[in-house]
């Protein structure tokens, strides 16, 4: 049957919440381009004042971001003002600031927080960030957040230059006692990057060594793909697979982002400006019309609509097409109306 329709909540699942463009490191496939980032960020009045108006719109859960929200020195203050609105708070830090003090303060406020590990060999992750140390930061921040009970999961920003180390990647944050291994697809922000795409093969092949990280690994409890993979990229051999890791994406409907500028997009790589918060309130810019495509599928593929997958599938994640699609790069899929052979 024809799916025509996503009924959207009356808030957002969750919101992730961007404190700052600035950042320590430099990666080069940042979905804030270097280009771009101007350590743009709202005051603490404002900050406030928007934390109050997404408790007031009905949040329940916030996951702050960036940039890399510790390098704000009002970082602490904001957490403790979003603990006393009654946030289930969460963060994605690269934990490179994380000193022993700090993660103390941080197991306070929230049970878990998300960081980044690019490469299991020190010279490569270092180059990926685009800053020599980042590994040895990292790992003694992960430390630090472990010492406190702050459980951690890592995310690999997922390319053909990593995808082949992921087992490792795996066995050294087993070694570290994080709880959550995610690997997120590379999304395109550069046509010069398209090398960086993971084709069929090496999707599957990937999955393949997430599913030896659970197997393997039992310290850790979740492995996931959260930016989901279509099932038309992949052969039909490996759908069961991709059940057990693919996270289904709530883009359009259940989850909003709010840019350091105010913008308001359906996620943190989308485009998409759905309204400021300069100019209007969250719920007026949750509540606009501009989100009624969303409601109607109008981002989604019509080839995917009437897909046996659909209701697990969801089309994937629709940035990675979009951005993809944006920088004229094709893509050979079924949803494209394009015969890959799988």
């Amino acid at each position: 049957m024809l799916m025509t329709h996503m009924k959207r909540p009356s808030a957002p699942f969750y919101v992730q919440f961007e404190l700052t463009e600035q950042c320590n490191n430099r990666c080069y496939f940042c979905y804030n381009p270097l280009g771009h980032i101007g350590g743009q960020e709202f005051d603490l009045p404002k900050i406030k004042d928007i934390l109050k108006q997404l408790h007031d719109a009905g949040v329940f859960r916030i996951n702050f971001n960036g940039g890399e929200p510790t390098i704000r020195p009002d970082f602490r203050s904001i957490l403790e003002y979003a603990t006393g609105l009654g946030f289930e708070l969460h963060m994605n830090t690269n934990s490179t600031l994380i000193t022993d003090d700090l993660a103390h303060f941080i197991s306070l406020y929230m049970k878990s927080v998300c960081t980044s590990i690019l490469h299991s060999n020190k010279e490569e992750h270092d180059r990926m960030t685009g800053r020599s140390g980042a590994y040895d930061d990292v790992i003694k921040g992960i430390s630090c957040l472990r010492n406190n009970n702050v459980k951690v999961e890592v995310n690999v920003c997922t390319s053909t230059e990593n995808y082949r180390d992921i087992y490792n990647i795996g066995k050294l944050i087993s070694s570290l006692d994080c709880y959550a291994l995610c690997s997120t697809r590379y999304i395109l922000n550069d046509a010069k990057n398209k090398a960086l795409l993971l084709n069929s093969a090496e999707t599957m092949e990937l999955i393949d060594s997430l599913l030896k990280v659970k197997n393997d690994f039992p310290n850790i409890t979740d492995v996931s793909l959260p930016g989901p993979v279509p099932y038309c990229e992949i052969d039909k051999s490996y759908y069961e697979k991709l059940r057990i890791l693919n996270i289904p994406c709530q883009y359009g409907y259940g989850l909003a982002r709010i840019s350091p500028s105010g913008n308001v997009t359906p996620c943190t790589i989308s485009d998409d400006v759905m309204g400021n918060l300069n100019n209007d309130s969250f719920e007026h810019i949750w509540n606009a019309p501009t989100w009624e495509k969303y409601e109607c599928l109008c981002h989604i593929p019509v080839p995917c609509r009437d897909c046996n997958e659909f209701h697990v599938c969801r089309g994937g994640c629709v940035v990675y097409d979009e951005s993809i699609n944006t920088l004229g790069v094709k893509i050979a899929t079924k949803k494209w109306g394009v015969t890959s052979g799988q």
